[in-house]
């Protein structure tokens, strides 16, 4: 008879189950993350150079081309991103979240330029009634709505995760890392 592991004679004694692996780390952020905020923030110092000089060289008042294309054409894009974010939430799809922040920005940047544009008119009162009564406030419950998804989404990875605690807040997520960490 051989002598098993275990110092006795006769038959090897059976394994001992193996310990469960430690979870692994949160990843440091990368050099990704640190390429993208260096080129993010080079592009702010340029906007901010570039804004200062129309300040100074743009004339007050403008006669703009295509002025009635311009419009049209940027309220058709507004429609179609508002269509396809109420068929996103329609059919409960996760792209709702970026469409509904494109719409609200686009709602925001609409209710920001028929405002400004429209000072001095006998119409202002209207596009002022139209920008605080729907389009902000349209625009803010779609930010909240990208965000509810966002932390529901964090959520149920969190807990097929296994992780312990509650889930971390949207603000609190790792971006930008690398995959396998």
């Amino acid at each position: 008879m051989s002598e098993s592991t275990d110092g006795h004679t006769g038959a090897t004694a059976p394994a001992a189950p193996a310990a469960p692996a430690a979870p692994a780390a949160p990843a440091a952020p990368g050099r990704l993350n640190h390429v993208v905020a260096v080129g993010i923030g080079a592009v702010v110092v340029g906007l901010l150079g570039w804004t200062a000089y129309l300040a100074e060289s743009l004339p007050h008042h403008y006669d703009a081309r295509n002025w009635n294309v311009m419009w049209v054409g940027f309220d058709i894009a507004m429609s179609a991103v508002l269509a396809y974010a109420a068929w996103a939430a329609w059919f409960r799809k996760r792209v709702m979240i970026v469409t509904a922040m494109v719409a609200g920005t686009l709602l925001l940047c609409d209710a920001w330029f028929d405002v400004m544009t429209s000072f001095g008119n006998k119409d202002a009162w209207l596009t002022l009634l139209t920008a605080f009564a729907a389009e902000i406030p349209l625009a803010v419950f779609l930010f909240w709505v990208a965000h509810r998804i966002l932390s529901r989404a964090v959520a149920h990875i969190h807990a097929l995760s296994g992780a312990p605690g509650p889930p971390p807040k949207v603000r609190d997520v790792m971006t930008l890392r690398p995959p396998g960490r």
